[in-house]
């Protein structure tokens, strides 16, 4: 009696929970529109890698989550809902207080509209127009299939955009760009204006003391450069609001993408692969800010040597062939130090690399007495370092402070070359003046080119280092899967091989399981025999080299990796907590859980059992890794996360390697409480996690070289 009681009260939870996935509106919305256009989909995939823990879909999510299951969203305003056209129904209006429904359509004429109301009901419900717009915000999202015309030719035609990714996002800035470039445009104009106003003052000003004249001049000069200020702040925030939006835009789309790599993909060095990573900042450094500057300068750096040429004649050449000894000089250093520079990015990677282990193990590091091994990593990492950082460093320096010293030298030899063209009566000492100053005018964009010219090569660097990321393969590929939001458990491994990247031997060799839905099977084998590889090829983590995985009959590479890792509550074999606190760990994969269900995973998990002694129990803070909390403490955890949204699959790897054997009896006796529907596939080393299973399955070297009942396995190895 107690034990239908129990069940009753599970099946109720987990309906409840269920009920909570679904409050969530234009979720809903999106839902319907998915079906509707023949995008079927479910509620996990289309929030998959979205920020919308423990929040609702806002607009911009919704944008994101529609275009990646081939649908066109538009937003757009709208005062009456006579404005929206019924050729684009149906279309989501946004009510007030965070509400949303589809309008499928209306009559002006009865004063009804037909909507799908999240929430409210399953089908169409008909409301009149009059309140439907009581409530109505203005803002329609018009919805469209796109067409896919990839899918009409051939793939050898279609050529993808190197770094697409990149100039994309900046692109999208390009109206900002524009107003950046204008700005730009008036504040050389205005440069001009103070090299005028000083000759003018000493060839005219003084010679005929022309105060009248003077103060003419001042008040003009005075108001050329408030509004040279102003637009200089003016461009300053247009390049700020350009790099903010670009910095959000692909530091998403880095993150993203990241979040998707396939996990045979990912470098085997965290601490190169991180290193990668943060060099996105000084790329968009160099793409933004004064490389847009420095770009529009320079076509003024001819108009200035013009100018210079018209008011003082022979003395323009000395700022031109400053210039070209300038720029052909940075360009001749450019492929030493390109040399260089690559040679202290890479020693930079193995730097991070060493830094990240040292920080990861510290408590093995000092265990095993590692100090002097690590330290020595890091004397040799750090000294490779320095020396090419340095030997780069002095070469850029240098180039940097030759071409201070070509302007500073091409100031005296317009002054001491003026001198003799002044005595000859050819340009006055205004001249001489004005076009030492518009000689420094041209140096500047020229010495920020030069500055361009070194930062290139480390730019471009990073730029393919983030590119090689960016184009790993991914999970979600542009490709439409099977939505399957509630599979059974149905597990088939058909003539499976795999072997790990860089790896010569083949972790699994013809695998050939069958698992039915709401079996319990045990799989046994010595270390390294590809236990823990079979469950990972099953939650489609790796795929298969060769062979196929199947779940409910379905290929796992067409299943949708959102539906299909929904239904497996998976245990991996080294624990792993992310910085939080306990219930943020438990919750980080399912936002709506109630109270109830924590502590009932909990108590099976045996989490309740520690957090009892500790005061902030839910809300006990934990470190990096788990850090704070001992390896049975953080098995029971893991353990508790896999099982908090009541997966119909329940995968457990050496789930009770840390626990103590009273643990690990209460463990068991819970865990055949919630384990009756579902399929239960354990691997293990102890004999006692047996008593939850029916089947045994033993690998060896890969192969599968015992299957069958736990008694009659255990009976032919006896007998052997």
């Amino acid at each position: 009696m107690e034990n239908n009681d129990s069940n009753e009260i599970r099946s109720e939870t987990l309906s409840n929970l269920k009920d909570r996935r679904k409050v969530d509106d234009l979720l809903g919305c999106l839902l319907f529109l998915s079906k509707y256009h023949k995008r079927e989909t479910s509620e996990a995939s289309l929030t998959y890698g979205l920020p919308i823990h423990k929040t609702s879909m806002n607009i911009s999510m919704f944008h994101q989550a529609a275009k990646r299951i081939g649908l066109v969203p538009k937003t757009v305003k709208r005062e009456k809902l006579a404005d929206v056209t019924k050729l684009a129904l149906p279309s989501v209006l946004i009510l007030d207080k965070n509400r949303a429904c589809v309008l499928l359509d209306y009559d002006l004429e009865e004063g009804v509209a037909n909507v799908i109301i999240p929430g409210l009901s399953t089908g169409e419900t008909q409301i009149t127009i009059e309140k439907l717009e009581s409530e109505f915000t203005g803002d329609v999202i018009i919805i469209k299939p796109e067409y896919n015309f990839n899918n009409r030719i051939e793939k050898e035609v279609v050529v993808d955009d190197p770094k697409e990714w990149f100039w994309g996002t900046m692109l999208r800035n390009k109206g900002i760009y524009k107003q950046v470039i204008i700005v730009s445009l008036f504040i050389n104009i205005f440069i001009l204006a103070t090299p005028l106003f000083t000759m003018n003052v000493y060839d005219r000003v003084l010679p005929n003391n022309a105060i009248e004249t003077l103060w003419a001049l001042f008040i003009g000069i005075s108001i050329v450069m408030v509004f040279d200020l102003l637009l200089k702040v003016m461009r300053s925030h247009f390049l700020g609001i350009a790099s903010k939006r670009a910095d959000a835009i692909m530091s998403n789309k880095i993150f993203t993408h990241l979040l998707n790599i396939k996990m045979d993909a990912k470098p085997s060095s965290t601490g190169q692969f991180v290193s990668r990573l943060q060099s996105f900042e000084s790329v968009r450094e160099f793409f933004t800010s004064a490389t847009i500057a420095a770009i529009v300068d320079l076509p003024f750096v001819i108009i200035f040597i013009l100018v210079i040429m018209f008011i003082a004649g022979p003395l323009a050449y000395i700022t031109i062939v400053t210039v070209l000894i300038s720029i052909t000089l940075s360009w001749y250093l450019q492929r030493p130090l390109k040399t260089l520079i690559e040679k202290s990015v890479k020693e930079e990677q193995i730097k991070q690399t060493t830094l990240i282990e040292a920080v990861a193990g510290l408590e093995i590091i000092k265990s095993v007495k590692a100090q002097n091994r690590m330290k020595t990593h890091w004397d040799q990492s750090i000294n490779k370092t320095v020396h090419y950082a340095d030997k780069g460093h002095f070469l850029s320096q240098s180039i940097t402070y030759f071409t201070a010293f070509l302007s500073q030298f091409s100031n005296i030899a317009i002054v001491a070359g003026g001198v003799y063209l002044a005595q000859e009566g050819e340009i006055t000492m205004g001249a001489i003046i004005a076009a030492m100053i518009l000689n420094g005018r041209v140096i500047a964009p020229v010495s920020q080119l030069v500055g361009m010219i070194i930062k290139f090569d480390k730019t471009m660097l990073s730029l393919n280092n983030l590119d090689e990321i960016m184009n790993m393969p991914v999970e979600k590929e542009n490709k439409t899967y099977i939505s399957r939001p509630n599979l059974r458990g149905d597990i088939q491994l058909k003539d499976v091989q795999f072997a790990y990247k860089d790896q010569n031997h083949q972790t699994l060799k013809d695998i050939n399981i069958t698992i039915k839905e709401g079996e319990k099977v045990a799989i046994l084998g010595k270390i390294g025999s590809g236990k823990s590889t079979l469950l990972k090829l099953i939650m489609n983590l790796y795929e298969p080299t060769k062979g196929s995985v199947l779940i409910d009959g379905l290929d796992t590479r067409q299943v949708d990796p959102t539906d299909l890792r929904q239904a497996i509550g998976c245990v991996p074999q080294e624990p792993f907590l992310f910085m939080g606190t306990i219930k943020d760990n438990l919750t980080i994969g399912e936002q709506y859980v109630s109270d109830e269900e924590l502590l009932r995973v909990s108590k099976i998990a045996g989490l309740d059992d520690f957090l009892g002694k500790h005061e902030a129990g839910y809300d006990l803070l934990v470190g990096e890794r788990g850090e704070g909390l001992s390896g049975g403490e953080r098995q029971s955890v893991t353990l508790a996360r896999a099982l908090i949204s009541d997966p119909s699959i329940i995968m457990l790897d050496e789930p009770t390697n840390s626990m103590d054997r009273q643990s690990e009896k209460a463990f068991i006796r819970k865990l055949k409480t919630i384990i009756e529907d579902k399929t239960l596939v354990v691997v293990t080393h102890k004999t006692s996690l047996l008593e939850l299973v029916d089947r045994v399955i033993i690998v060896e070297n890969g192969q599968v070289v015992v299957d069958g009942p736990k008694s009659e396995v255990f009976t032919t190895k006896a007998s052997r």
